[in-house]
């Protein structure tokens, strides 16, 4: 039960990793600067909205997130992310310690985050996420009777 929960807490960890990349927190200083960027940035008709935005961010008014739009990824994505993992887990279970079932869990699992990260124009998988990610699938696939190497994923991933 403990190595359950532990991947369960592994796999948490890194999801909430992925949010707080695209979770907004509203910070006048820095939105002001995003404002004055994209008025910069915009196209004549579009700078009277910017600057409206931006006088409201001034004056301590709502406004809207500065940085909506320019995510690569959504909390949807996230989400499609977990299940990929979730499915994993329980693949893994039903092969039943057989090497070659877990290793067709393995390179399928790699393959469905391969195309969720080609969609998310490979932001949603950056070097520190790679690296856990890899972790917990190997660990993963060894507690579940693979033979323990360097990297599993490594002949299959594209992140």
């Amino acid at each position: 039960m403990k190595k359950i929960e532990k991947k369960q807490e592994i796999k948490a960890s890194l999801l909430e990793d992925m949010l707080s990349f695209i979770t907004y927190t509203a910070n006048r200083d820095s939105d002001i600067l995003a404002f004055m960027g994209q008025y910069q940035k915009a196209e004549p008709e579009c700078r009277p909205g910017i600057l409206e935005h931006l006088r409201a961010c001034m004056d301590g008014k709502e406004y809207p997130n500065p940085y909506a739009g320019s995510y690569h990824y959504t909390t949807s994505d996230v989400s499609v992310c977990g299940d990929i993992l979730d499915d994993y887990l329980r693949n893994l279970a039903a092969a039943k310690g057989d090497p070659a079932a877990i290793s067709e869990c393995v390179r399928k699992t790699v393959c469905r985050i391969n195309a969720l990260n080609e969609k998310c124009d490979q932001y949603l998988i950056d070097t520190w996420r790679r690296e856990r990610l890899c972790s917990f699938i190997n660990a993963a696939a060894e507690q579940a009777g693979l033979t323990p190497k360097d990297d599993h994923t490594f002949q299959y991933r594209m992140w």
